[in-house]
């Protein structure tokens, strides 16, 4: 049975898109798109990530969010201001697989299982009057397990990447609160 131009015409489209979709990447460790915060001055001097070599500002929303996790009754705005980067580095946890062969033969082939750790490390001060009153260093993680590649992988990145910062605004608001009674790890055991 001979394929006629349309239906031959209908399956390189198909394939097109489906290769377009797969090898799609918008991979992006800077955006915070679980809550929308309102505009207001920022606690934080421009936060950046670092990862691979480049330096990213983080985007004005998450910006936004970490500004509203510092606690403001114990450090005021008018008086305290902030300054924080965040080293994002990732680990493989286990060799390639075969699945990657197909990558040599085929060029958008679609599946190259990966299974990682992404790890943020997040260096943080605070400075009222000019004078250093708060540092700490805030370490998170994330393992994606993935199988295809391009737009799904992508995303589960996307997805770990707001989770750990998620996590971190979690603990700078702990963490700046200075009228608590209890540390971190005791609160999270009760």
């Amino acid at each position: 049975m001979r394929f006629s131009k349309v239906k031959a015409f209908a399956f390189a489209m198909f394939a097109g898109m489906l290769c377009l979709y797969f090898a799609g990447c918008s991979m992006s460790l800077t955006k915070y798109d679980l809550q929308e915060f309102p505009k207001t001055i920022p606690f934080f001097e421009p936060i950046s990530i670092v990862y691979g070599g480049d330096t990213i500002q983080l985007d004005a929303n998450l910006q936004r969010a970490y500004t509203r996790a510092v606690d403001t009754a114990s450090y005021p705005m008018e008086s305290c201001r902030g300054v924080a980067s965040i080293q994002a580095s990732v680990e493989q946890d286990e060799e390639p697989s075969a699945w990657s062969i197909g990558a040599v033969i085929i060029p958008f082939w679609p599946m190259l299982p990966v299974k990682e750790t992404w790890h943020y490390s997040m260096d943080m001060r605070i400075f009222c009057n000019g004078t250093l009153t708060f540092k700490a260093t805030f370490e998170e993680s994330e393992h994606v397990d993935a199988f295809w590649y391009g737009k799904l992988r992508a995303d589960l990145v996307n997805d770990a990447s707001q989770e750990m910062h998620r996590k971190l605004m979690e603990r700078i608001r702990f963490e700046t609160q200075l009228g608590r009674r209890t540390d971190l790890n005791s609160a999270q055991d009760f």
